[in-house]
């Protein structure tokens, strides 16, 4: 049953997501509200099919690669549907949805044999895995807002570009909103990390393993660590706070490698 309720979700999500593009790229109203009723069709969806499979398997579904992306991409498509309706930051629907749906699809490519997280330390497990997977959540959205000021940036430069870009909040409004995101994500990380060599000790009884899991993770942290300081003690803003976010959360993804070796 949850498989099914995945495929259902999968599809809302991809007609969700192409619908939202099309209604904030062609300015068609209609369309962008559909596109938002798919999308929260979508989140419904894979959110009863995630309570399935967790009360199936008698475990949270984050035990290896392909439930991590499904969960990070319904935590995504979460942020983007409370921003749209709370902020109206229509924009987002260019980033945020297509990364959810990349995600949940690449799930189903992935094998989804449980290979951890029912051993020693199940409950550092638990809380490290949901803190850790909402914090990349928070940082997906610092991502898309980064590529947003990114793209109006160079159109602005450039003094002309696609009047899609109206529709965009001012290169302030992204910064800020971006960085607010961050603020949510850093800490959240830093949490899963912490909680990660926890649950690594009882696992391993060793505090770190040099994993993909491990050293991935640390190297956003670290990124995420310098953007901070270079914003609070250099005032760093604009290109260079966005490039450094991209960079960051890129990083963060690749910790995937070490859930699916």
């Amino acid at each position: 049953m949850a498989h099914a309720l995945f495929l259902a979700a999968l599809a809302a999500l991809l007609l969700g997501a192409a619908l939202a593009g099309i209604g904030e790229w062609r300015r068609r109203e209609v369309a962008a509200r559909a596109g938002a009723a798919a999308l929260a069709m979508a989140w419904a969806l894979e959110f009863v099919a995630l309570t399935v499979r967790g009360v199936t398997d008698a475990s949270v579904p984050l035990r290896n690669g392909a439930e991590y992306l499904l969960v990070l991409g319904w935590f995504v498509l979460t942020l983007h549907l409370f921003l749209w309706f709370r902020s109206g930051i229509r924009a987002l629907a260019l980033v945020l949805p297509p990364i959810a749906a990349v995600m949940v699809a690449a799930a189903h490519l992935l094998p989804s044999d449980a290979r951890s997280g029912n051993g020693p330390g199940k409950i550092w497990f638990v809380f490290h895995t949901s803190i850790a997977t909402a914090g990349m959540a928070a940082l997906a959205v610092s991502f898309a807002m980064s590529v947003l000021f990114l793209i109006k940036d160079r159109a602005l430069r450039a003094r002309g570009g696609p009047k899609l870009l109206t529709r965009v909040p001012s290169l302030e409004t992204v910064d800020r909103i971006g960085f607010q995101a961050l603020m949510w994500g850093f800490p959240l990380l830093t949490i899963g990390i912490v909680t990660g060599m926890v649950y690594n000790t009882e696992l391993h009884d060793r505090l770190w393993t040099w994993g993909f899991k491990e050293v991935f993770p640390v190297l956003a942290w670290g990124v995420f660590a310098v953007l901070l300081w270079a914003r609070f003690a250099r005032g760093v803003r604009g290109r260079r706070s966005a490039f450094l976010s991209i960079a960051g959360f890129g990083l963060g993804l690749l910790t995937l490698f070490g859930m699916v070796r």
